[in-house]
């Protein structure tokens, strides 16, 4: 019993100083933002997120997310002077520009409203996913960009509709009207390394000790070099990622002509019978 209330009081007690690190590291951010978002700044493999979506919105000013649960991906685009506007299923209190809709359905903007659209995580829960993408394509201006984020072989989750694969996201965008232009594979690498225990542990405590003497922690700047080695690692297909149970890939496409996968099923079977009456 002593020894299970020592557990506590040191859980209890390490919790206590990493919100003092999170506290912290919100008040390096040039305005305030929720502490619920920041730990996402404070996590290698969440950070991932932030640079991946920063580096394929560009130049794009007014952004629509579709789908953000609490703000990730609003508020790393506002800390870049950025327009985004959110739309979810459901409310989120900690997003200011926020409207409630369903990406299954039409959806309530006018066509040429946006210069990006960024769907996070989003694509493999909706049944309607082809749908959703061509009308998304109609309110991306022409020379916008979609961002995607997806994962692989991921049925663990209940709301997971669609099971995707590199070859069946390819696909899917080609028939919706779009072409990937950057693709790279996620979910292992050096982030996941920073993310194991002993060494998160260790990261926090080191952060503890800059924060102590210079007001500031060293989370992003940190993060900001591991990135850019994961996603070296990810430009291939069938990356090394692929043997995490994180797999997956952050896509940026722009618009092209949708492929009409119906003539392909066409001629493909007309051969098959061909070769069946032989």
């Amino acid at each position: 019993m002593p020894a299970y209330g020592l557990r506590l009081r040191l859980k209890a007690y390490l919790r206590s100083r990493y919100e003092q690190l999170v506290w912290e590291s919100c008040s390096e951010q040039p305005f305030a933002i929720p502490s619920a978002v920041q730990r996402y700044f404070n996590n290698a493999y969440s950070f991932e997120y932030v640079t991946a979506i920063r580096e394929f919105v560009g130049d794009a000013q007014r952004v629509l997310i579709v789908g953000d649960g609490a703000g990730r991906d609003y508020y790393s685009l506002k800390l870049l002077g950025k327009k985004p506007v959110v739309m979810d299923i459901a409310s989120q209190s900690t997003i200011p520009e926020f409207v409630i809709g369903d990406a299954n359905l039409p959806l309530p903007f006018a066509d040429g409203t946006f210069d990006a659209v960024v769907m996070a995580e989003v694509l493999e829960h909706l049944s309607e996913d082809y749908q959703a993408l061509r009308r998304v394509r109609d309110l991306v201006k022409d020379g916008g960009v979609l961002v995607l984020t997806v994962p692989y072989y991921h049925d663990d989750e209940i709301t997971h509709v669609r099971i995707h694969s590199p070859a069946s996201i390819e696909r899917l965008l080609r028939a919706s009207g779009w072409q990937i232009v950057s693709y790279v594979e996620k979910g292992g690498g050096l982030c996941r390394l920073v993310d194991w225990f002993p060494v998160r542990l260790f990261l926090h405590v080191a952060n503890l000790i800059v924060a102590k003497y210079k007001r500031r922690t060293f989370y992003q700047s940190l993060y900001r070099r591991i990135a850019p080695v994961d996603f070296w690692l990810g430009r291939r297909r069938h990356s090394l990622h692929r043997y995490s149970k994180l797999y997956g890939a952050f896509v940026k496409c722009t618009k092209t002509t949708p492929t009409d996968w119906s003539v392909a099923n066409a001629r493909a079977f007309q051969n098959m019978h061909r070769l069946l009456v032989r």
